[in-house]
């Protein structure tokens, strides 16, 4: 079966945009949680969902999403790999890192630009590695880092926060 590309190109973009994460929220993930994205946004969830706030540090989080694509198999995926360091570790940490790491979650990131992408949309979000370190030099790292990864077949869809009614978005501790 031949596919239908459907292209439009691109042009070249301003130069008003910056790099980095603001926040990230997370909540628990369940099948069909998310409505099907529209020209790459969704614009709620299917029910009520609560997701936690998480600020982040200027510079301390990235979203990355890699496109593989096996031509033999005739597969192509989006690797969705969120990067997040926290900064001085406490007892609460600890017990949140543990909760964060036992199972799929909903996730959405909030750029410095303030756009919102979904990632795991269809899949859900699992922790897939990270750090607690308390650093040897007195200008070294206190904290935790989390890697969060989704395997999805397109790019995180944008989130429109503005429109939604579903989703609660809970106020960093």
């Amino acid at each position: 079966m031949a596919c239908t590309l459907t292209l439009a190109g691109r042009g070249t973009g301003c130069k008003d945009a910056l790099g980095g994460i603001k926040r990230i929220y997370i909540g628990e993930w369940s099948e069909g949680i998310w409505e099907a994205p529209v020209a790459g946004e969704i614009g709620d969830a299917t029910a009520a969902l609560t997701v936690y706030t998480y600020d982040m540090t200027r510079g301390s989080g990235s979203l990355t999403q890699t496109v593989t694509s096996n031509i033999e198999a005739g597969t192509v995926y989006f690797d969705q790999v969120l990067s997040a360091t926290f900064n001085k570790l406490d007892a609460a940490d600890i017990v949140e890192i543990s909760n964060i790491t036992k199972g799929r979650m909903a996730v959405i990131v909030q750029d410095t630009n303030d756009n919102y992408f979904v990632m795991g949309n269809k899949n859900g979000v699992e922790a897939s590695g990270g750090t607690v370190q308390t650093g040897t030099a007195a200008g070294d790292q206190n904290g935790f880092t989390l890697e969060l990864s989704a395997q999805e077949v397109s790019a995180a869809p944008f989130f429109d926060k503005a429109g939604q009614t579903n989703v609660t978005f809970t106020a960093a501790p």
